[in-house]
């Protein structure tokens, strides 16, 4: 098997951030760079209490945004959402 012939996705990474004295929890979706001369494009989103749940919270945000969730993965810190949106179905995070 040759790496080409895999499928190649875009990587979300949420994650948590805690209140703060000045700042309520917040979420944050990120997507790292993929090129040497790029940059990580991040949003970040208040926390919804009443969805309880940072994943789910991102993966309604990628969804109501138009991107095409393929898989899940998680970390002991983060979770990771896979897109499938390339070329002219490139989306930019926001």
């Amino acid at each position: 098997m040759n790496t080409h012939d895999l499928p190649n996705y875009r990587q979300f990474k949420v994650t948590f951030l805690g209140p703060t004295n000045y700042r309520g929890a917040r979420v944050k979706i990120s997507e790292p760079k993929r090129f040497v001369d790029g940059k990580t494009i991040s949003v970040t989103l208040s926390y919804d209490y009443a969805i309880g749940d940072i994943e789910q919270q991102a993966l309604n945000h990628l969804l109501q945004k138009g991107f095409k969730p393929i898989c899940r993965t998680s970390e002991t810190s983060s979770y990771t959402i896979l897109c499938d949106n390339w070329g002219g179905e490139f989306i930019e995070l926001k």
